[in-house]
């Protein structure tokens, strides 16, 4: 944990570049503005998700990639240029416990290319690329290609390759750049475990709707983020997860949307390896030789719902999730010397969000502004780790067209980890607080 809040600066900076989250190909294509299927972009509204629950597909003629124009290309770009400020309290140091305070422009500012779309009726992929930051690395964010309608009918879609699971809130459509949902990526301290709920994962996803998906499901299988190829066998770190959704569409103009839905998931993690020793170096676990799995489990609920016209919504998300990992899947002691590895652990954490569009225009640029704000909170049975977030912010949208996308961002957020920074006066760890501001602009095309 230590050595996370040490490169919590770092994370921040580069953190806006993994936001594949928005993708105007698609309103080009069918010349709609971004605002047909977003809340405020990147936040989907009711259609957005049934457009993409169908596949990418609105069921017309206009699907087909053959009924599209040969100059037109699925390839959007997203970049963030911003200036970002980080304070963090409670760092260990040689002096003591410090304060350091990190800020600046990163160049290159990072950038996402995606691609996606049909291939032919009832088959849609989606690729992106991302990274190009300040370390002029990148990496496939997402791979995956769905066959869908099985059967000629949309209760039956299957997707395979390495995707998003299907959560209350998505990880890579956030608002916010500054930081994502605390309680996706909760791990009790010590952990063996690398899963965070809101990174990719590779498998194959089962998933179906009704013709407005007010009533959905997803159901995967994949190998855990961060385990693919550690355990042998004929699936490496095996998770099955499973989401339900079912909405409400009322005649009211107070509340005319809710939507409820839960979720659940268990994993496993190996515990035992076989072991290398390079010359002159020290003991490494081999790949694929992992054994002696241990199971970890997640559940979890949420509700949104909207209020006010549905073109100017107040849209809120409240969820909470549960974890627990069995015993030996941590390592370590705790402070008061507690042998990490001999008993599980568990936390409960969640979020409530709200995104405001407060009025519209008669223009392609129909919604000017969206404010937006996020409480995450994370508390663990046992051992340090506890955290408390808030974030605010503003998007004025400069253009949201079917050529491109642009918004000027604004966002604070403070964040607070208990028992996590350096030793205080009588060796117990402190607590430690960041605070960030992040101004720029987010645009892509």
């Amino acid at each position: 944990m230590k050595k996370v809040l040490h490169a919590l600066s770092a994370i921040l900076l580069v953190a806006v570049a993994s936001r594949a989250a928005a993708f105007p190909a698609f309103a080009r294509k069918y010349g709609m503005s971004c605002s047909a299927c977003h809340v405020g972009w990147p936040v989907f509204n009711p259609q957005g998700q049934n457009f993409r629950d169908n596949g990418y597909q609105f069921g017309l003629a206009k699907d087909d990639p053959v009924a599209v124009s040969q100059d037109f290309l699925p390839v959007s770009l997203r970049t963030t240029v911003f200036y970002q400020f980080t304070r963090t309290t409670n760092q260990p140091s040689d002096q003591g416990p410090i304060v350091t305070q990190v800020g600046g422009v990163p160049i290159p500012p990072g950038v996402d290319i995606l691609t996606g779309g049909l291939i032919a009726k009832d088959i849609s992929f989606l690729l992106v690329v991302s990274g190009f930051g300040p370390d002029g690395t990148a990496g496939v964010e997402s791979a995956w290609a769905r066959l869908d309608n099985l059967g000629g009918t949309s209760w039956l879609n299957l997707k395979l390759g390495k995707f998003e699971l299907d959560e209350p809130a998505s990880a890579h459509r956030a608002v916010t750049l500054t930081t994502g949902y605390a309680a996706y990526g909760a791990h009790p301290e010590g952990t063996l475990v690398g899963f965070d709920m809101g990174e990719n994962q590779v498998g194959l996803e089962l998933d179906g709707h009704n013709a407005r998906s007010t009533t959905r499901y997803a159901l995967s299988l994949t190998s855990v983020n961060g385990g693919e190829g550690l355990s042998k066998g004929g699936w490496s770190t095996p998770m099955v997860y499973g989401h339900v959704q079912q909405a409400f569409e009322l005649p009211s103009l107070v509340v005319p949307w809710v939507r409820v839905g839960a979720l659940g998931a268990v994993g496993w993690w190996p515990t035992t390896f076989d072991i290398t020793t390079p010359a002159g170096g020290t003991p490494e676990p081999i790949p694929g030789t992992g054994r002696d799995l241990k199971p970890f489990y997640r559940a979890g609920a949420e509700v949104s719902w909207m209020m006010g016209y549905p073109a100017t919504p107040l849209f809120f998300t409240v969820a909470y999730l549960y974890g627990r990992e069995d015993a030996g899947l941590a390592a370590g002691t705790d402070a008061t010397g507690f042998d990490l590895s001999t008993a599980s652990n568990d936390f409960n954490g969640g979020f409530a969000e709200v995104d405001w569009v407060p009025f519209s225009e008669s223009s392609y640029n129909a919604t000017p502004w969206m404010f937006f704000g996020r409480y995450d909170a994370v508390r663990y049975g046992r051992g340090a780790g506890d955290s408390d977030g808030a974030t605010i912010g503003v998007r004025r949208y400069l253009a949201l067209g079917p050529r491109a996308s642009a918004a000027v961002h604004v966002e604070g957020h403070i964040n607070w980890l208990k028992g996590t920074g350096a030793a205080g006066g009588n060796g117990v760890p402190l607590d430690v607080q960041s605070q960030t501001v992040l101004a720029g602009i987010d645009f892509d095309f």
